[in-house]
């Protein structure tokens, strides 16, 4: 679990010359009873070699833990399965540039006007292929939830470990919409951790980061996945969207005329693509506070591609444990940093956590 409260009081009482004292009770002149409480914390990590590749031997004395900037106990370092929901951004705002990729063939090198420059479209959306291949690299003890929203956020898939099931669901569940519910996909994810209290927590998250039809504002959402301290691995859609419609506004600025309804369009395109560079900026601060990384494709094919990175970097995860002192407030974040202690070797943790978010169990030590 993610979090085990040990309790251990410290009664500093001794017997008296008249006999023993009243039990529970302070006597004058003698020590005040000190309540000490600590909790074992878990944080994912990931750790590499000087040449960049998965470290599979990490021991507990490799790393080092600072909350708050003071020193913590590493109590335990293991690899546990992972529980993933897999939220896909259907949302066709802008257009249908997120269904698949346009790729020039016939002139190479003609402009998309051009007699002979014709284009041709992949057989499925891009996440919906992402998502298939993905689902087929999962550990076989891992489990997956899945999330698509647009109009809404949707559970198209409660968790499972059947990669049938799975991929079934995308098959026959995808669909695509005009408006989009990121902030709600976000917070139904946390929410679904509720019922998975053991084992990694990891959010695969394919955006563009735009929202424009969530009932919960973007901070709650986010705060919802601290408290459920998931990590979060990001697919971002900012780099193969940009190369689609710029495309698409080249040839329409090649093709309309000043004041026409498409000619506004390459307007709200560009006004998209700013936006899209800034959604970009909080996706990355999301996945990279979280312990988790971003991923910018700059292709369609490059975002499918992906899958296998993904794939890889869960695999690589280890649950590290140690020990923090309880504090008064039943929830507050802290700060943490998980450094290598071992030459040659660097670390990837989260940044923070709210700590007393959720509960746990309780074992006594005297």
């Amino acid at each position: 679990s993610l979090a085990l409260c040990l309790s251990v009081s410290l009664s500093l009482t001794a017997f008296a010359q008249s006999g023993r004292k009243p039990q529970g009770r302070q006597q004058p002149g003698e020590k005040p009873l000190a309540r000490i409480e600590t909790r074992e914390v878990a944080v994912p990590i990931i750790a590499y070699d000087p040449e960049g590749n998965y470290v599979n031997d990490l021991k507990p004395k490799d790393v080092l833990v600072l909350e708050e900037g003071e020193a913590r106990q590493v109590t335990n370092l293991k690899r546990d399965p992972a529980n993933i929901v897999l939220i896909l951004d259907s949302a066709n705002e802008i257009g249908t540039f997120k269904n698949g990729p346009t790729e020039l063939y016939g002139k190479p090198d003609a402009p998309i006007w051009e007699k002979g420059a014709n284009y041709k479209v992949v057989r499925g959306p891009t996440q919906w292929e992402f998502a298939n291949q993905f689902i087929s690299g999962l550990s076989p003890n891992d489990k997956i939830a899945i999330i698509q929203y647009a109009e809404k956020a949707q559970l198209i898939q409660d968790w499972t470990s059947d990669r049938d099931q799975a991929t079934r669901a995308i098959n026959s569940k995808y669909s695509v919409g005009l408006k989009s519910s990121f902030c709600d996909a976000l917070k139904l994810a946390a929410d679904k951790f509720q019922s998975r209290p053991e084992g990694r927590r990891i959010v695969v998250l394919i955006s563009d980061g735009l929202d424009s039809n969530s009932k919960i504002t973007r901070s709650k959402a986010i705060q919802a996945l601290e408290k459920a301290r998931a990590t979060v691995f990001v697919v971002g859609w900012a780099e193969a969207l940009r190369r689609e419609i710029e495309l698409s506004i080249n040839w329409m600025g090649s093709h309309e005329v000043a004041g026409t309804r498409v000619y506004k369009r390459t307007a709200e395109l560009r006004q998209y693509l700013l936006q899209l560079e800034g959604a970009a900026a909080e996706l990355r601060q999301l996945a990279e506070n979280s312990g988790g990384e971003i991923m910018l494709p700059p292709t369609h094919e490059d975002l499918v591609k992906v899958n296998k990175t993904v794939n890889a970097e869960i695999g690589a995860q280890y649950t590290l444990s140690f020990l923090t002192e309880n504090a008064p407030s039943l929830e507050d974040k802290r700060s943490i940093e998980v450094l290598p202690a071992r030459p040659g070797l660097s670390v990837r943790s989260r940044r923070s956590y709210l700590f007393g978010a959720e509960g746990g169990k309780v074992k006594s030590e005297r």
